[in-house]
């Protein structure tokens, strides 16, 4: 046993002084491997980590979305369709909602405007405003300050900043504007009896498909979208960028190769020597 010891000693004693030899080339060649391989691991990771949050964004999500499509576009649903879905089995909420986008050209920023569910933990009083942290944060903004805005009729609007959602949030959140509905409504012009989409719970998901399929028949002229797709759709975004960043990073990995399989298909007369030796 301690012949193999220190057999196993010199061995690494010849290693390291071998190594040390040519400390230039093998700690780039040590530095390239690393950066290849983080920058891989990197792309991976991260979008990994997009998945998970987007699907516990979405666990949250309305369990179908029906939207009021004209001409191939999404347009407003009048609050009568809520009627035409009527008591349909299966559906335990429905609720008109109102979401829109806003571009700031003070500040050249796009925000996202909605008006919270009426059972929403954050609720909104007339004349105020819940911001995300990320929008606070670039504007300067605290709660109870003053934050103008030039609605769609060019007329010019103040609110007060009642609530700052915390950072962990900001994912959903970053330029996220909450407010009531008749200031929503004020804000945008919007028409009254009109909402930007339904949303609907429905108690089982095994369902989902069959009521999908009577909601095409009541409202021809929608669309319904379900939660899932919605999964399927960030899969695919995610997937597709992350092939993008990985096929330009494959020229990386293919000129590292070709060095790596070059260097050892050419050896050195030292390298031969050593060969040789611990042969």
């Amino acid at each position: 046993m301690r012949t193999w010891i220190e057999k196993q000693k010199y061995l690494i004693d010849f290693t390291l002084s071998s190594l040390a030899r040519r400390k230039v080339k093998n700690l780039g060649l040590l530095f390239i491997y690393t950066a290849i391989v983080f920058l891989l691991a990197s792309v991976m990771l991260f979008t990994h980590a997009l998945r998970r949050d987007a699907a516990q964004v979405l666990a949250h999500s309305p369990d179908v979305i029906v939207q009021r499509m004209v001409a191939g576009r999404h347009d407003l649903m009048p609050a009568s369709y809520l009627d035409k879905i009527g008591n349909l089995r299966g559906v335990q909420k429905k609720e008109g909602r109102l979401w829109g986008y806003y571009y700031d050209p003070l500040r050249k920023a796009n925000y996202t405007v909605m008006v919270p569910p009426a059972d929403a933990a954050t609720m909104v009083a007339p004349g105020r405003i819940a911001v995300g942290a990320a929008l606070a944060r670039g504007l300067g903004l605290t709660v109870n300050a003053e934050m103008f805005f030039q609605g769609y009729s060019g007329k010019p609007f103040s609110f007060t900043v009642t609530n700052i959602f915390p950072n962990e949030s900001e994912l959903v959140t970053a330029d996220l504007v909450l407010m009531s509905e008749p200031d929503f409504r004020t804000f945008f012009d919007y028409p009254a009896g009109q909402y930007t989409d339904i949303a609907l719970s429905v108690a089982n998901p095994l369902e989902l498909r069959n009521i999908a399929a009577k909601l095409a028949g009541r409202l021809p002229d929608s669309r319904t979208i379900l939660r899932e797709e919605m999964l399927r759709t960030y899969e695919s975004i995610f997937n597709w960028r992350e092939g993008i960043v990985l096929v330009l990073l494959s020229g990386a990995v293919l000129a590292f190769a070709i060095f790596a399989l070059e260097k050892a298909s050419g050896l050195s007369a030292d390298e031969k020597r050593e060969i040789g030796i611990l042969k």
